[in-house]
Parts: C-alpha cells; sequence; structure tokens
C-alpha cells in the first residue's frame, strides 16, 4: 500500500468503499471534513496534521473540486514522482514533473509553449526556487493554487529557498496557497512563522517575524539578536492558528491504527570497537579542553565521528569485522524469520555496508543515491513481493513521503538530533494500511554518543509534543556534548578513586 491510499482491501475501511478511487467518495469521514473546510475558504491554509492521516488525497481533491486552472505543488525532489502516482490515481491525470537535473525545467517550459494545455498539474522540487531563471519561468504561468507539501523544509527565512518561494507566490495574485507538514515544528517555535508568511503573508508579513516572536516567545539576547528559548501566551497562539489550520492526531481520527511500541536494546561494544571509540571520544574531550565550540568543524566532525563509530568502525575503514549493532541486527533478522524489517540509519555508507552483508536477503535500498523513479518501484516491490524482507534505507531519504506498512518491525540503528526526524522515519510503517502492532527497535551501545542522545532526545521531545517546541541541532549537540563530558569525568575520577 502506497502512502496515504485509501483504497486497499485492509479490512479497515469505511462500509462500501470503492476500489475505483473517487473524490470525495472515498475519502473518510474526517478528510470529508477537512476538504469541506479548504473548499470554503478563499485564503491560504495549513494542513498540520500527523504524518499518515491522508494528507495527500485532501489536497488534490481541492485541486480537483476547487475549480483551480493551474496547481504548483512544490515537494522534496524525493517525492516528486509520489505525488505524480497519486495524482493519477485520484484524478486520472498525469501531472508534468520537474526532472532531469538538479534544477531543470523543460517540462514545464513545454508545457507554457503549448504542448500539453489542458493539463492542470505542475510538480517541482523546491531547490527550484533557488534560481531567478527558474522563478521566472514559473512566474510566467499563473498558478491559482500552490500546495507546498513538507513545508517545514523552508521554515528558514534566511535561505534562497524560502526568499525565491515567497518571491514567486507574491506574483500569483488571488493564488490560494496549502501549507503541508506533519512537522509544523522542527527546532522552534518561530520555525511556524515562515509557514505563516507563505500562506498568509499580509496577515503575517515578512518583516514582522521579529515581533511575532517577542509576542509568543521566550527569549535571551545573544549578541546583536536573541535566542528564542520557549513559548509564551500558547493558548492564545493556538487558538489563533487554529483558525486556519487543520489538525488531525492519528489517535484521533484512526482510532483502528494499531499501536507501535519501542523496545530499547542495550549493547556492549567489543573490546576492539571500544578501544577505537575511546580513542575518538579522548580527541574530542582534547578539543573542547582547548576552548573549540560546538560550532566548530574540528568538534561537529569528531561528533559525527563518534556516532559513526558507535554504529560500525567499518564506515571508516578502522575495522574489518561487524560491530556489535551490526551483530545484533543480524541476530534480529534470523529472529524474525519471514517477517519483513525497515532498517533507517543517517549514514548512507552504512546502508552500503548492510546491503553487502546482507545481499543474500532479498531487499531494497532508498538512499540519496537512488534515482527518483527507482524509488517508488522499489516500494512497491516491498509492499507486494512476500519474499522481499528488508528495506534498508537513510532517514533524509526513505524517512519522508513514503510507506512502508508491510513491515511493522522497524529498527534505528542510530538517531538524528530531532525526535520529530525520528519520528518521521517510524511512520513510515505506521499509517494507514497498517493492521498490526509496530515495534519500534532502538539499540544502544552502552557508553557511547547514543547514550547521550537518547537522554537528550527524550528531553526535547516534551517540548516538541506541545506542537510548539524549542531547541535547535546545535542545542541538542551542546547537550549531548555536556553528556559526554560529564560522563567521560566521572568515570575518570572513579577510575582515580579505585586506583
Amino acid at each position: 500500500m502506497q502512502d496515504n491510499d485509501l483504497v486497499h482491501d485492509t479490512g479497515l475501511l469505511p462500509q462500501g468503499f470503492n476500489s475505483k478511487m473517487k473524490l470525495p467518495e472515498d475519502l473518510f469521514e474526517y478528510q470529508r471534513e477537512d476538504l469541506t473546510r479548504l473548499l470554503n475558504s478563499s485564503e491560504g491554509f495549513l494542513n498540520l496534521s500527523e504524518m499518515g492521516t491522508g494528507k495527500t488525497p485532501v489536497a488534490i481533491g481541492l485541486a480537483k473540486l476547487g475549480d483551480f486552472k493551474k496547481t504548483l505543488i512544490v515537494c522534496p525532489k524525493t517525492l516528486r514522482w509520489e505525488w505524480s502516482r497519486q495524482i493519477q490515481d485520484w484524478y486520472g491525470i498525469e501531472p508534468t514533473v520537474g526532472k532531469g537535473s538538479f534544477h531543470r525545467l523543460d517540462e514545464l517550459a513545454d508545457q507554457y509553449e503549448g504542448n500539453s494545455p489542458d493539463n492542470p498539474f505542475f510538480i517541482v522540487n523546491y531547490e527550484t526556487f533557488r534560481k531567478e531563471d527558474h522563478r521566472m519561468l514559473l512566474n510566467i504561468i499563473h498558478f491559482d493554487l500552490v500546495i507546498l507539501d513538507e513545508a517545514h523544509r523552508v521554515r528558514n527565512p534566511e535561505t534562497s529557498m524560502f526568499r525565491g518561494l515567497s518571491e514567486t507566490l507574491s506574483k500569483y495574485s488571488g493564488a490560494k496557497v496549502l501549507a503541508m507538514t506533519g512537522s509544523p515544528v522542527v527546532n522552534k517555535p518561530d520555525d511556524l512563522y515562515s509557514l505563516l508568511c507563505l500562506t498568509r503573508p499580509e496577515q503575517f508579513p515578512r518583516k514582522e517575524r521579529n515581533s511575532f516572536i517577542l509576542e509568543y516567545c521566550y527569549t535571551i539576547a545573544r549578541r546583536n539578536r536573541f535566542k528564542v528559548i520557549g513559548v509564551r501566551k500558547k493558548e492564545q497562539l493556538q487558538a489563533m492558528i487554529k483558525s486556519f489550520s487543520i489538525q488531525r492526531r492519528k489517535k484521533e481520527v484512526l482510532p483502528f491504527l494499531p499501536d507501535k511500541y519501542y523496545r530499547i536494546v542495550n549493547l556492549e561494544m567489543s573490546e576492539d570497537q571500544k578501544k577505537i571509540y575511546d580513542k575518538a571520544r579522548d580527541q574530542l574531550m582534547i578539543e573542547l579542553d582547548n576552548g573549540e565550540t560546538i560550532r566548530s568543524a574540528g568538534i561537529l566532525a569528531l561528533l559525527i565521528r563518534l556516532r559513526q563509530l558507535s554504529l560500525d568502525p567499518r564506515i571508516l575503514g578502522l575495522s574489518k569485522t561487524p560491530s556489535i549493532k551490526s551483530e545484533f541486527l543480524r541476530e534480529l533478522i534470523e529472529d524474525l524469520g519471514d517477517e519483513k524489517l525497515v532498517v533507517f540509519s543517517t549514514f548512507a555508507d552504512y546502508i552500503d555496508i548492510l546491503e553487502s552483508d546482507f545481499k543474500d536477503i532479498p531487499h531494497i535500498t532508498i538512499t540519496g543515491k537512488t534515482p527518483s523513479e527507482q524509488r517508488m518501484a522499489n516500494v512497491k516491490r516491498f509492499q507486494e513481493d512476500e519474499n522481499c524482507r528488508l528495506a534498508f534505507g537513510t532517514m533524509q531519504t526513505m524517512g519522508e513521503g513514503i510507506t512502508l506498512t508491510a513491515a511493522s518491525n522497524v529498527v534505528l540503528m542510530d538517531r538524528w538530533w530531532s525526535p520529530t526526524v525520528n519520528e518521521q522515519a517510524i511512520d513510515r510503517t505506521h499509517r494507514i494500511g497498517q493492521t498490526n502492532k509496530v515495534q519500534v527497535i532502538l539499540p544502544v551501545a552502552k557508553d557511547s554518543i547514543d547514550q547521550s542522545m537518547d537522554k537528550i532526545l527524550q528531553g526535547k521531545n516534551q517540548f516538541v509534543k506541545d506542537v510548539l517546541g524549542t531547541g535547535n541541532d546545535y542545542e541538542v549537540m551542546e547537550a549531548v556534548l555536556d553528556d559526554i563530558k560529564d560522563s567521560f569525568r566521572s568515570n575518570r575520577h572513579a577510575w582515580e578513586r579505585e586506583f
């Protein structure tokens, strides 16, 4: 079953469900309610519903039933073909997709020249808006509906992507903008203001961003700027946003969706792996004692190195034998038997190693190196081929915009700095179409950066649960560094006392 599809006989769908996709008949009741809200609003809107609640069919329904002539869909590069597939399934039209090299818009140029004038859908990726000549082409075609998928990708107003997108949207007089994301606040509360600027620029102009932050955020002074440390007037802010947003939670609208549960597996590194890891950790301590800060390239590199070494030293060519985590994964695959398993890592090089380790077991792989067209074919194979037992992928690529509900077991071999990114990857298996409880397995290497990250991420997750969160990746890194230092020094003092 593919992402957000509601048309498979899972035993969980509404009575009388038609196997031919029809809008709005084949939507769940809550989706029809959301579609009605969107159709009745002439202004920009936010769909902040959780991942897996079916935002895409609602957006396509808006385009189809809202009498829009031209719809521009902006999404991550990896999701262009998934959008194309769903539009064909729900609408029966093959959209125009900007593809080819990183920024080419040949297909859109053909469209403008009249080669396929009846096609109402155009799909481009966010990077398109970095280039002025590409924005000029998009400016000539008047779009009256713009859908921004995974809109948190443009949360930073300082980037050329945000500025280019904002400038382009300003050219579409009277256009309706729908911003969709299940992660409206990735790092801090003011992330949300970028989405407000894009969907309702008259109500939330870019120049008023600081006023918004001072009104709704707790801040502290930092040199020539201030740093956001929390949210204030939360109820007032949420009430304001609720008036033009959809915020569905899976537990509320999909009560039939099975639970997910977490299993932390504590592992002890082998003597050789620990020796390699400790050497890198000691180097980090030396750099910190010399006054280096988290934003130093050297410190960042050492942090990444520690994460790689706790995962598997083979990533850096420092060992020829599998790490304790890789050994655990092999045992897990053997224990699961015929059950399917989804395996995530943040390191593409590690995924390459796993491909080699498990080359004799039918599997798929989705990383940044996998061509976009091939990714959907891989998903289809994993979902439909009973013999294909494993899906290996990076969080950055396989962790977004696709469905892997053929598996109910998922393992995060390592974690990213943001709990939102980690949960988004997990929810590839926990969405519409899942009939089993989802087991999330988190292997943690003892006395390593893994333990520090787990502790910090759990604390940060409390803010995210409030919808408006705080703390960015650097702050998490700083907290992890502090925890590593405290652990190192307490262990050293204990050793000195003993001897």
